[in-house]
């Protein structure tokens, strides 16, 4: 082989050898940008990647009818003698006339309540939103059954009315809310202990459980909203909540059962025991 042709094999392999390793380059190159927007991408929050607000369809179906939705849970019911009422009365016949009325579906008024404590439902059968003592197949029947039976001797060991301030509207998310806290330190000491004690009682303890925010909720989200109708929505709330009362007091919590967001029925009142 002469030398000549021995210089043009070795100039085709290093040019051969010099394209792979940019062709690997490149694929490492590739890999990286690819992983990066996948955690671009995990880091949106998952409501963004939902077509409909949580609630939907599962609470109502997109175009805002009731759904069958069954469960049980503890809730104060917002008296309708109380002025918070009258003032959520108004506020539900503004917002039905509201020109963004067909993004949002309305609660009955007699409805609308605090939960105390989140209790089961049908359609969520997980660890931490079912009793630990109750089989994850057992019917809503049968879990409404246990935990009316563990709630009969129950000890409140809380002197009502629960006495709330009011904050302001929640963020406009998956529905319109009013946020409620209690009034002072030591009271929301107390109301916390309560839902301590109840998840010790029901062996439910769902995630979140000890951030969770106390709400009156009017109405239900069926579509996210753009930044100019959330901030036109948001005006209107904040217009309404200048006449509203910036306190409220609730009555004893109950322990409820229902079939979907309209109706709550009373199983019982959770109260003090006699010494």
């Amino acid at each position: 082989m002469t030398q000549k042709i021995k210089y043009k094999i070795s100039g085709f392999i290093s040019t051969q050898v010099i394209s792979i390793v940019l062709l690997l380059s490149l694929g490492v190159y590739l890999l990286r940008l690819n992983l990066l927007a996948g955690s671009v991408r995990s880091s949106i929050p998952m409501s963004q990647h939902k077509k409909y607000p949580k609630g939907i369809p599962e609470k109502f179906d997109p175009d805002g009818n009731v759904q069958s939705f069954p469960g049980n849970t503890i809730i104060c019911h917002l008296s309708p003698s109380s002025e918070m009422y009258a003032s959520m009365q108004a506020l539900y016949k503004k917002l039905k006339e509201h020109p963004l009325s067909h993004l949002y579906t309305m609660l009955p008024p007699s409805s609308w309540h605090m939960t105390v404590f989140e209790g089961a439902l049908d359609k969520r059968r997980e660890v931490a939103y079912w009793p630990a003592d109750l089989d994850l197949n057992a019917s809503i029947a049968d879990c409404t059954a246990l935990l009316e039976k563990k709630l009969e001797s129950f000890d409140l060991q809380y002197e009502t009315p629960f006495r709330l301030s009011v904050i302001g509207f929640k963020p406009l998310v998956s529905g319109i809310s009013v946020h409620i806290e209690s009034r002072t330190a030591e009271e929301n000491i107390a109301i916390r202990h309560l839902r301590d004690r109840l998840a010790d009682v029901t062996k439910m303890r769902q995630k979140g459980h000890d951030k969770y925010r106390f709400h009156l909720t009017v109405a239900y989200m069926l579509r996210y909203l753009s930044d100019e109708q959330e901030k036109g929505l948001m005006e209107f709330l904040v217009r309404h909540f200048k006449d509203m009362p910036k306190e409220l007091e609730l009555g004893l919590p109950e322990f409820c059962r229902f079939e979907d967001m309209f109706a709550f029925e009373r199983v019982l009142y959770l109260k003090n025991m006699e010494p």
